[in-house]
């Protein structure tokens, strides 16, 4: 199976996320499914500094596909159950610091803009369990029910979508609106916007074709 294109893609993903500083070291982890094989960053890579070479290609049990002398992300469980889960094609995990700042703060980010309809509306955080276990993997997965992003305390955040861009687009949605709440808890309560106007603007955004993700 050739993965060049997806190659190019999760390279692209990895340096973006590097670049915007979502990242520091070798935190964070991307992934890519096609068909039934899973492409993923290997374990301890520098996102920054990531090459095609080093992706890891995995079955959807997480059994290494092709020889090489890399070893897939430890957070390999967390990817896996999102795809059996969702329709997700691709997934992306960030240790952004507005995000992680919120996750330690409270149990959910709330709809602080209307574009949170976007990712299902307010954001659920995972109670912190160590990385790369069954434990996360399944807090994360429950804080993903019926949305496409999640944070996770004193970690992170993770999101999928239907491409590796839109997965980060997702990371990098969630982290504006962390820092809109960080700099609004700092004067006061604030604003928040309940289901019944998220729901609205879902359906506003539907009718009028809008979106402020990149549609690929």
């Amino acid at each position: 199976m050739d993965f060049d294109d997806q190659r190019a893609a999760l390279v692209n993903a990895a340096h973006r996320l590097a670049r915007r500083r979502l990242v520091i070291g070798t935190g964070g982890n991307l992934s890519i499914r096609v068909e039934d094989r899973v492409l993923v960053t290997p374990s301890g890579a520098d996102l920054e500094h990531l090459t095609s070479d080093q992706l890891v290609v995995t079955d959807l049990d997480g059994a290494v596909v092709e020889d090489m002398r890399y070893t897939p992300t430890s957070e390999l469980l967390l990817h896996l159950a999102i795809y059996r889960s969702t329709s997700a094609n691709a997934v992306a995990h960030a240790h952004p610091v507005a995000s992680i700042a919120v996750s330690n703060l409270v149990d959910e980010l709330p709809a602080v803009h209307y574009t949170a309809a976007l990712i299902g509306g307010a954001v659920r955080v995972a109670p912190h369990e160590i990385f790369g276990t069954q434990e996360l993997t399944d807090a994360v997965a429950k804080a993903l029910v019926e949305k496409t992003a999640a944070l996770m305390r004193n970690h992170g955040s993770v999101a999928y979508g239907d491409s590796i861009e839109t997965a980060c687009e997702r990371i990098e949605l969630v982290e504006w609106l962390a820092e809109i709440y960080l700099r609004t808890a700092a004067v006061g309560a604030g604003a928040v916007l309940d289901q019944e106007q998220l729901v609205a603007v879902a359906i506003a955004a539907a009718q009028r074709g809008y979106s402020p993700i990149s549609r690929r």
